[in-house]
């Protein structure tokens, strides 16, 4: 059983032992580490019974040349027997350094304000009938400070370049990590327009499946939650200031303005 916990791990205590799974895999970055690294854990039984991840110098314990001139390798036990070349040191150290902040800061006191923030969103994004909220679950199942949404009337990728480009707020828009999720989701909205398109060619009979995601973490004041939901207000209301066109499949400013 292996758990991928990237976007677990910044919002939520993670316990291999209580969990019971095999392996856990998370990305450095979503900890706010710099640097790169990412983490993967698990039976150390299993890693020293699997073939070097990567084979080069530190995973190598002793390399020898046969009689007949073939080459016989013994590789490392442990961590050293897939991490090949030069360790990213700071990487590692940078990543720890996360865990331990987010660890002394209090799991349970981010989760609380995590919640506290999710359920401002919520209640922000019901004021405006264009948006439709997407989830499996339901407004009451407890989540992580993540939302995904779509607007009427606009492509979603049209509405997060305005909002980057006019406001200065970051979201993501498209199918994100989980395509078939998503299009199930998206499968009950009406066709979104096509200007700007979507992120990636739609499957047949698709047009513009794509969706936004806004996301907020350990950082996040309650001044950037009410300016994503006044810049949400505006733009459905207004409609966009500048003008936008389809670039490499990406909707982006125009050199002119509206």
């Amino acid at each position: 059983m292996v758990l991928d916990a990237a976007q677990l791990a910044p919002h939520h205590r993670v316990s291999v032992r209580e969990l019971g799974v095999d392996w856990v895999a998370f990305s450095g970055h979503k900890l706010y580490a710099p640097f790169g690294a990412g983490v993967l854990a698990g039976r150390s039984d299993w890693l020293d019974a699997a073939e070097p991840y990567l084979a080069g110098g530190g995973a190598s314990r002793t390399v020898a040349r046969d009689e007949d001139g073939g080459i016989q390798v013994a590789w490392q036990s442990g961590p050293a027997r897939h991490e090949a070349g030069s360790p990213n040191v700071i990487g590692a150290y940078a990543v720890a350094s996360a865990c331990r902040a987010l660890t002394e800061a209090g799991f349970e006191a981010l989760e609380a304000r995590e919640r506290q923030l999710l359920a401002r969103l919520r209640e922000g994004l019901a004021e405006v009938p264009q948006v439709q909220v997407l989830g499996l679950f339901g407004p009451d199942h407890p989540t992580v400070g993540v939302l995904s949404f779509v607007v009427r009337g606009w492509n979603s990728s049209h509405f997060a370049a305005a909002l980057s480009a006019e406001y200065g707020i970051g979201v993501r828009d498209g199918l994100f990590c989980a395509h078939p999720l998503v299009r199930t989701l998206l499968g009950g909205t009406e066709d979104a327009p096509s200007q700007c398109g979507s992120p990636e060619p739609s499957l047949p009979g698709e047009r513009s499946l794509n969706a936004i995601r806004v996301s907020f973490g350990a950082g996040t004041p309650d001044e950037h939650l009410e300016r994503f939901l006044g810049a949400v207000r505006e733009l459905v209301s207004q409609g966009a200031r500048w003008s936008y066109r389809t670039e490499g499949g990406r909707c982006v400013p125009d050199s002119r303005r509206a």
